[in-house]
C-alpha cells in the first residue's frame, strides 16, 4: 500500500475510507496531507471536522494547519466532549428543560475534571466520614474519582446510572467480602445525589454532557441539520481509542458526509480504563466505502521488526506481525542484575553514553509501569549528576496524569508561600511545609540549612504566623545558613511583605495572579530555585491554570478572592486529580530525557530512538490498577449482565493488555529497546511478573551483562 500514502488521489476526498494498520505505518501521517489536500481543493476549513478521542492526540493536525497557507482558517479539531459541549451550548434551550435541569432560563456550567470532584466530594464526604467505605479501604480522594468514573461508564454504555451496582455487585458474586454489595449501593445513593445536585445547579459534568449529547441532541432532526448544514468532511482518528458514543456519532456522520476518513490501529486500546473500545471500534467499516489496511512500518528498524513479530508469536494475538529475519541482540540489550539499584544504576549509565555519543535526549525514553516519587527522583537526579560529570548538561521530563497536583514538591512551595501571603486564610503550616519551601524556592540552599533557617524565621504574630528578617538572626546562625541564602531569602519575604501591606490579600486579587506574579517576579529569577528549571515550571504552569479553571466555574468575576484561594488550596490539599493539562503533552519539543509511565507514553503517539523499560520483572506491566468501587471491564456495554468477574477473565485481560503495550511500545521504537530487570524488587522481594516470563520466550539468550549470581533468571 506504499502507493496509497505516496498519493493523494482527489477522487478518494469525497469517498469514505476505513484506514486501519499498526502504529508507525503511516496513517496518521497521510490523513494530515488528506486534510491539508482538501483545504487545497477549495473547502472552507470551517467545513471539516477533525475527531479524537484526546485532544492531545490531535497535536500533528493542529501543527499540520498552522504550518500551512490555512493556519488562520478556523478547523474544528475536537474530542467528542468538545463537540458535545458546543452543540449544548447552541441547543441549550433545546434540552435543558427535558433533561430535568431546574433553571432552563440560565447557562449551563461546564465542570472539568477537577470542578466535578469538588462537587462531588462535598455531596461523598459526609457519607465517607460516616465509614461506609472503610471496606474497601481506598483514599478519599480516590473514592471520589471513582464515583465520577462510574457515572462516566454509564453514560458512555449507554445504561441507567441505577444500573452501576447491580452489575458490579453481580459481578462480584457474593462469595467473598459480603460487605461490598452495601459499598456499591451506597456508591450509587451517592451518585444519583451528585447527579440530582448538578441538575438543580445547571451544572454538566462529563457523563451529564455525553447524556444530553446522546439521548436529545443527535436524535433531535434539527441537531442534525445543524451539523449537516455546517459540517461535510469528517477525519476520526485513532478510533479506537474512543467511547461507544464516539462511535455511533462517526456511524451516524459518515455516511451522510461528502467525505470521511476513519483511522484505526490494530494494536491500540490503551485508553479501555476511560471508556475506550476497540472492537465496537472495528464495527465502523461498515459504514465506509472501501477499506484501506497498511501494513509496512515507517518506524522501527528489521531488528525491532522481528522483535515485534517475536511478542507478537509469544502472546499469542490473531494479528500476524510482519514476518522478518533479523538478529534480536540489534534490537534489544537485557540487563538483569540481583538488586534494584543496581538495575537503575546500569540503565542510567547507558542513557549517558548515549547521550555522549551524539543520541538527542528528547529521543530517550524511560518507561516503568508505575513511576514512584522513589523511582522518579533517582532517575532525574542520576541522569542530571552523571552527565554532569562528564561535562554533559542534561534535562529530564516526566509525567504522571493521575498524579495528584499536591504531590508535586513546586506545588506544596506554592501553596505555602500563598499560606504566609494571605494570613487571613487562617492556615497553620507545620515548620516542615516552611522549611521545604525555602529549599525549593531559593537556591542554594540545602535541607538541612533550609530546616535551621525555617525554625528561626518563621514565627507567631498576634493570630498569625509570620517571616522575620534575616538579619535578626545571630551571626553566627547567618553564617551557618550563609549570607548570601540570607540575602535571597529576605528577598522573598521582602516580595511577600509588600504584597500583604498593599491589601491586595484581602480579596483583591485572585490566588491565581499571585501565583504568577511571584513566580515571574521573583521565584524564577536567577538564584531561586525555579529559575531555568523546566519541570518546576511545567508544575507551577498547571498550577496556575488549575486555579484558574477553579475560580472561573464556582467563583465568577466580583467574587470574594479570598475564600476563593482558600477553597482552592483546600481543593489540592484534598489531593484531588488534576485536569488533563495539554501543555503538558505538547513538550515532545524539548531536548530532555522523558520519564513516564509505559501507558502514558503510549497515549502520547510518539515515536523514539531509544526506549528503556524500567524493572521489567514487576507484575505491573499486566496487572491493572485495583478500582474496588468501579470496573473497566463490568461497565461496558457487551459485558454479560449476569456474569461473574472470574480469576481466568482476570488472567485474560491481564494478556491482553500486556500484548497492547509490548507491541505498542516495540511499534514506537525506531533502534534499540533496554530492558532493565531486577531479581528483588524495589521492596526486596522475588519478582517473576509476566513481562519476565514472556522476554524469555521471546528474548531469551540476550543478556550478556548480568550481575545475578543466580543462573536461573527467569521462569520460563
Amino acid at each position: 500500500m506504499s502507493d496509497f500514502l505516496s498519493q493523494i488521489d482527489d477522487s478518494r476526498l469525497n469517498r469514505r475510507t476505513f484506514l486501519i494498520g499498526p502504529a508507525g505505518t503511516g496513517k496518521t501521517t497521510y490523513a494530515t496531507q488528506h486534510l491539508l489536500r482538501l483545504f487545497e481543493r477549495g473547502v472552507p476549513t470551517d467545513r471539516v471536522l477533525v475527531l479524537t478521542p484526546q485532544i492531545t492526540i490531535a497535536r500533528p493536525y493542529q501543527n499540520a494547519v498552522h504550518g500551512s497557507a490555512f493556519g488562520g482558517g478556523t478547523v474544528s479539531i475536537l474530542t467528542l466532549s468538545g463537540l458535545a459541549r458546543r452543540l449544548i451550548e447552541v441547543f441549550w434551550g433545546l434540552i435543558a428543560e427535558p433533561m430535568g435541569f431546574a433553571n432552563p432560563g440560565a447557562e449551563p456550567i461546564f465542570l472539568n475534571v477537577e470542578t466535578a470532584q469538588y462537587y462531588m466530594a462535598q455531596v461523598a464526604q459526609p457519607i465517607i466520614d460516616e465509614g461506609y467505605f472503610d471496606a474497601v479501604n481506598v483514599a478519599d480522594a480516590r473514592i471520589v474519582s471513582q464515583l465520577l468514573d462510574n457515572l462516566n461508564r454509564a453514560a458512555l454504555t449507554r445504561f441507567p446510572v441505577d444500573q452501576v451496582a447491580e452489575r458490579l455487585i453481580n459481578a462480584w458474586g457474593g462469595e467473598r467480602d459480603s460487605r461490598r454489595p452495601e459499598v456499591y449501593r451506597k456508591a450509587a445513593e451517592i451518585a444519583e445525589a451528585f447527579r440530582a445536585r448538578c441538575k438543580s445547579q445547571n451544572l454538566l459534568d462529563f457523563s451529564l454532557m455525553l447524556e444530553s449529547f446522546r439521548a436529545h441532541l443527535m436524535p433531535d432532526p434539527s441537531v442534525q441539520k445543524f451539523i449537516l448544514d455546517y459540517l461535510d468532511y469528517l477525519i476520526a482518528d485513532n478510533v479506537e481509542e474512543d467511547n461507544p458514543i464516539a462511535h455511533d456519532f462517526i456511524a451516524w456522520f459518515t455516511p451522510r458526509a461528502k467525505g470521511a476518513l476513519v483511522i484505526c490501529d490494530t494494536d491500540g486500546g490503551y485508553r479501555n480504563f476511560l471508556g475506550a473500545d476497540p472492537d465496537h471500534a472495528l464495527d465502523l467499516e461498515n459504514v465506509c466505502d472501501e477499506t484501506v489496511t497498511l501494513t509496512e512500518s515507517k518506524v522501527m528498524s528489521m531488528p525491532i521488526s522481528a522483535l515485534a513479530a517475536s511478542f507478537n508469536r509469544v502472546l499469542g494475538r490473531t494479528f500476524e506481525a510482519q514476518s522478518v529475519s533479523a538478529p534480536l541482540t540489534e534490537a534489544v540489550t537485557l540487563k538483569t542484575a540481583r538488586f534494584y539499584p543496581q538495575m537503575l544504576d546500569w540503565a542510567i549509565e547507558e542513557a549517558v553514553k548515549l547521550v555522549e555519543s551524539g543520541v538527542s535526549p528528547r529521543e530517550i525514553v524511560f518507561l516503568a509501569p508505575f513511576l514512584n516519587d522513589s523511582m522518579r527522583f533517582t532517575l532525574s537526579y542520576k541522569l542530571k549528576a552523571l552527565a554532569a560529570q562528564k561535562g554533559i548538561s542534561l534535562e529530564t521530563l516526566s509525567h504522571r496524569p493521575s498524579r495528584a497536583l499536591r504531590d508535586e514538591p513546586p506545588t506544596r512551595a506554592m501553596i505555602t508561600f500563598a499560606a504566609l501571603a494571605h494570613p487571613g486564610w487562617k492556615i497553620r503550616l507545620p515548620i516542615e511545609d516552611v522549611a521545604d519551601a525555602l529549599y525549593q524556592g531559593i537556591e542554594g540552599i540545602d535541607p538541612v540549612r533550609a530546616r535551621l533557617l525555617a525554625e528561626i524565621v518563621y514565627r507567631r504574630q498576634g493570630d498569625n504566623h509570620i517571616l522575620s528578617p534575616f538579619a535578626k538572626i545571630n551571626p553566627d546562625m547567618q553564617e551557618r545558613i550563609t549570607y548570601l541564602a540570607g540575602e535571597r531569602f529576605d528577598q522573598l519575604r521582602e516580595w511577600i511583605e509588600s504584597y500583604k501591606a498593599q491589601g491586595e490579600y484581602e480579596g483583591l486579587m485572585p490566588v491565581d495572579y499571585f501565583w504568577r506574579r511571584l513566580f515571574g517576579e521573583v521565584l524564577s529569577q536567577p538564584g531561586y530555585g525555579f529559575h531555568d528549571n523546566l519541570e518546576a515550571g511545567r508544575v507551577i504552569a498547571q498550577l496556575i491554570d488549575s486555579a484558574q479553571g477553579f475560580r472561573r466555574v464556582l467563583y465568577p468575576v466580583g467574587s470574594d478572592w479570598e475564600t476563593a484561594g482558600r477553597e482552592y488550596v483546600s481543593f489540592v490539599n484534598a489531593r484531588l486529580l488534576p485536569a488533563l493539562s495539554p501543555q503538558r503533552w505538547f513538550e515532545e519539543e524539548a531536548d530532555a530525557i522523558f520519564l513516564a509511565p509505559a501507558s502514558t507514553f503510549l497515549l502520547r503517539n510518539r515515536v523514539v530512538d531509544y526506549q528503556f523499560w524500567i524493572d521489567c520483572g514487576s507484575s505491573g506491566w499486566s496487572e491493572r490498577l485495583e478500582q474496588p468501587l468501579t470496573h473497566p471491564y463490568v461497565l461496558r456495554r457487551d459485558y454479560p449482565t449476569d456474569q461473574v468477574w472470574s480469576d481466568e477473565l482476570e488472567e485474560d485481560t491481564q494478556k491482553d493488555a500486556l500484548y497492547r503495550i509490548v507491541i505498542g511500545l516495540t511499534r514506537r521504537c525506531r533502534k534499540q529497546i533496554y530492558l532493565a530487570v531486577a531479581d528483588l524488587g524495589e521492596s526486596g522481594y522475588e519478582q517473576r511478573g509476566m513481562l519476565l516470563r514472556v522476554l524469555q520466550r521471546a528474548v531469551g539468550g540476550t543478556d550478556e551483562t548480568s550481575t545475578s549470581e543466580s543462573s536461573d533468571q527467569v521462569e520460563p
